[in-house]
């Protein structure tokens, strides 16, 4: 059976994570196993490599990764984070807030390189006494929120499209499950224990508060997090305004370049420094994976297979949606696959409970997957055990698919 080769492949993947063997060799180890198994030669895996590499989403991902790096470094080497980073720490004194509000307003950039923009200020917010397990799941997690609320998300727009439900429908019915995603958060997030000692406080900003009023003070503060903030606002609003992100983060660096007055060769420099090419490596193990399940056709029968178990329809095209969502770690695949399934077996007449739920399901599973690409780089810039932020994230996701489920029941 074709589906069970596919889900053995990804139990021993699994099981290599679980043995701590870094994800960039478990993706292209299992993208040959799995080629392999489907009966592929080596010309056959060279041209789906070939396909993989050359694939416009491919390189879309790899050149905006390598631009937010690039983007990062610059903001770091002029002060940008560390005054945005001090500003909200004196305005805000609880440090594990600031830890969470940095990759939510990171998160309004539908962008797969977010989670490593944001990683480096959640790091800095916080400094070492927090375990990388938390900074992992804070991380990952808050940067999430918004794909319930904002129509700038495109999984929201494709079940608007292929179920024919208006786009404001589909976001009243989410929205109470990204109020619930917030507050299911707070408790991981307040049991943090914070060193304010290792975090880094501004001398500068230090004199300021202590020569000047309070009002003056906090007038200053907020002008400060607005113009450290003005380059990720720019690109925040550029993307707002339908600039693609590769486009908006290229005349991002362009400004800050002629701001501080960068030439080629100190430019060229800061490059080479900031590109990480092990994460872009890892990157393109993720897409030859995904490569490699589309040319083989791996889950092509996992839906006539849930289709026989004897459960209700409801929650096998929940199951459709988590498991697609799961070996994916993508949301354009349980949306691309699984809403289609929905619409034909129900003949078009789908409620918005049932959207919301075959949604929430398939969140789940990118948010539990390897393969989603905001998790993988996480784990990889705070270098950490995936399996200890998979058991933080379960007790959240399981809670909203529990009440999806029973929103349903109530509902329809």
């Amino acid at each position: 059976m074709e589906t069970a080769k596919l889900l053995i492949v990804f139990v021993l993947m699994m099981v290599l994570l679980w043995r701590k063997i870094p994800l960039v060799y478990v993706v292209i180890g299992a993208s040959i196993i799995l080629a392999f198994l489907f009966g592929t030669d080596i010309i056959g895996f060279l041209n789906i490599v070939w396909s993989a590499t050359k694939d416009p989403s491919t390189i879309e991902i790899e050149v905006i990764l390598a631009l937010i790096m690039i983007l990062e470094l610059i903001l770091r080497q002029q002060g940008y984070l560390e005054r945005m980073l001090n500003s909200l720490t004196m305005l805000i004194k609880d440090r594990r807030i600031v830890m969470a509000i940095i990759p939510a307003f990171i998160g309004l950039m539908p962008s797969a390189g977010g989670a490593l923009f944001s990683a480096p200020l959640v790091e800095q917010a916080v400094g070492k006494s927090v375990s990388p397990a938390n900074k992992t799941f804070i991380n990952f997690y808050y940067r999430h929120i918004w794909e319930f609320f904002l129509p700038l998300y495109t999984g929201v727009l494709l079940v608007s499209n292929i179920t024919g439900i208006p786009l404001t429908r589909v976001l009243l019915g989410l929205m109470p499950f990204g109020i619930l995603v917030i507050f299911l958060g707070l408790p991981f997030l307040f049991r943090i224990k914070v060193d304010e000692e290792l975090a880094i406080v501004s001398p500068t900003l230090e004199a300021i508060t202590s020569k000047n009023g309070a009002k003056e003070t906090r007038r200053n503060l907020i002008k400060d997090v607005f113009f450290s903030t003005l380059p990720v606002i720019a690109l925040v609003s550029l993307v707002f305004a339908k600039v693609p992100i590769t486009l908006a983060i290229t005349i991002v660096i362009a400004v800050l370049i002629i701001r501080h007055k960068y030439n080629l060769v100190s430019f060229l420099k800061l490059a080479h420094k900031a590109i990480v090419i092990r994460t872009l490596i890892m990157i393109w193990g993720i897409m030859l994976f995904k490569q490699v399940m589309e040319t083989v056709g791996s889950f092509e029968e996992l839906p006539a297979l849930l289709g026989n178990l004897p459960v209700p329809e409801f929650l096998i095209f929940a199951l459709i949606a988590f498991l697609l969502a799961f070996l994916t770690g993508q949301t354009g695949s349980y949306i691309g696959i699984a809403f289609p399934i929905v619409m034909a077996a129900t003949g078009g007449n789908v409620s918005v409970p049932l959207v919301v739920l075959v949604f929430m399901a398939g969140s789940a599973g990118t948010m539990l997957s390897p393969m989603h690409l905001c998790l993988s780089l996480t784990i990889e810039y705070f270098k950490c055990d995936l399996n200890k932020v998979l058991g933080m994230l379960v007790i959240p996701e399981s809670i909203l698919v529990g009440t999806a489920i029973v929103s349903y029941l109530i509902l329809s």
